[in-house]
């Protein structure tokens, strides 16, 4: 009885130190991307109800990706350049991304 249950303590000991090593082998990670997630970017149609230096405000549609409805918002220039050229009534295709304090365009196109 004594050998019995000391073989299958010893097995017990070895299945549970394999699995103890293969969770502390970090090889399996060394692929991994440690660079914060890219932004999730919003497409959508509006008319530019408001240009100021700061930002755009834009009459949207509904975006279904948000479960928003159509409304109207302010949205910061696309990072390190000017806001687009355009003016108070232009319809407009646009992207954008949610950030830290509002919401960023990345790229503005004039509807014609």
């Amino acid at each position: 009885m004594f050998a019995y249950l000391s073989r299958a303590l010893t097995g017990v000991l070895l299945v549970l130190s394999a699995s103890l090593a293969q969770a502390h082998d970090m090889s399996a990670h060394a692929g991994m991307n440690h660079s914060p997630s890219t932004p999730e970017v919003y497409h959508t149609e509006g008319t530019v109800k408001a240009v100021s230096p700061q930002a755009l405000t834009i009459s949207h549609q509904a975006i279904s990706a948000l479960n928003w409805p159509p409304m109207t918002m302010r949205f910061a220039p696309p990072e390190g350049e000017a806001l687009p050229a355009v003016a108070v009534g232009d319809k407009v295709s646009f992207s954008f991304t949610r950030r830290e304090g509002g919401y960023q365009l990345v790229s503005l196109t004039p509807l014609r």
